[in-house]
């Protein structure tokens, strides 16, 4: 086939292990985990979609994995004040309380959920955002989130490569021997830039992700890398892909890095099937002008047919 003339194209390669929606597939990271599992779940994939809110950094990520597969609890040196709500070290703010004792009991609440998830998980798709990282000086402790404490208190550094790449290979490990052996990990890099580290710094730390990544994909089994920073980089590297803030994606940014991602990961079946899905999802979305009326209620019995047709495919596999 011809260059396309107009834009240099990545091309991604054809994974040997496709996903089907029989797969149970667990996702966390940074905002972009919440884009793409979004377009999972429209498209009637199971997920589990970043429990513990949006997190950035791999090492924080990976420590959440190895607590979920060993089923430790977190303990209460692992709560802090910030204004009126008490916050996770390793967690985003949506782990909050207004006392420590609920804020603990809401973390260990989504940590056994989580534990219980990644039981019957068979795949995990994680999205690092920034090798940077951020350290509460009274206690050393890593932060997944700022919290909104002072900055004095709070020491920033950026991760080598190499402290990712352990972190990494300890908790593939703890999955693998703990979990399920079989068990498929899908890296990406964010292609959001981290703009108020620097951009330069943004590029460091994008530089890092890539590099222990890589060399992750290259040690482990069953561990693949999926390009989502080249696609928007290099493919979409124009502003009209971007949202408002110039940042973000818009949503033209992200189908079109779903189409990618489908290319690769779903069979022809398996697209038949999202199509399937996504034309329920369109329809449950529709909202009437008169819900009594003879049409909707014709719309309402194509949507039970669908269901029930979708649901004898799944009881069929």
């Amino acid at each position: 086939m011809a260059a396309n003339p107009f834009f240099t194209e990545v091309n991604v390669a054809q994974s040997q292990r496709k996903l089907t929606h029989s797969d149970k597939i667990l996702m966390l990271g940074s905002c972009f985990t919440d884009e793409i599992g979004n377009k999972f779940a429209i498209h009637g994939f199971d997920t589990h979609r970043n429990p513990f809110g949006t997190i950035y950094n791999p090492v924080s990520l990976a420590h959440l994995i190895t607590k979920a597969a060993d089923k430790e609890l977190f303990t209460s040196s692992e709560v802090i004040q910030s204004g009126e709500f008490f916050y996770l070290f390793s967690a985003h703010g949506d782990i909050r309380g207004t006392t420590a004792g609920e804020c603990l009991q809401n973390a260990n609440t989504t940590l056994l959920q989580t534990a219980e998830y990644l039981r019957q998980a068979t795949v995990i798709i994680l999205t690092f955002g920034t090798a940077w990282s951020y350290w509460y000086k009274p206690n050393n402790l890593l932060m997944a989130n700022c919290h909104k404490i002072p900055q004095q208190l709070i020491l920033r550094r950026m991760f080598s490569v190499g402290e990712i790449e352990r972190s990494l290979h300890d908790m593939i490990c703890c999955v693998q021997e703990k979990i399920n052996p079989q068990i498929n990990f899908i890296f990406t890099v964010s292609p959001v830039r981290h703009i108020k580290e620097g951009m330069r710094d943004n590029n460091l730390s994008k530089s890092a992700l890539h590099l222990a990544v890589q060399s992750i994909v290259e040690r482990e089994k069953n561990c693949q890398y999926f390009p989502s920073y080249e696609i928007v980089t290099d493919e979409l590297r124009d502003y009209r892909f971007y949202a408002k803030d110039m940042v973000h994606l818009s949503e033209t940014a992200v189908d079109y890095v779903w189409q990618k991602f489908s290319e690769s990961y779903f069979d022809v079946k398996e697209c038949l099937l999202n199509d399937k899905y996504f034309k329920l999802f369109q329809m449950k979305s529709h909202r009437p002008f008169n819900p009594s009326s003879d049409g909707y209620q014709k719309h309402l019995l194509k949507i039970q047919e669908l269901e029930q047709e979708l649901q004898q495919i799944h009881s069929a596999r």
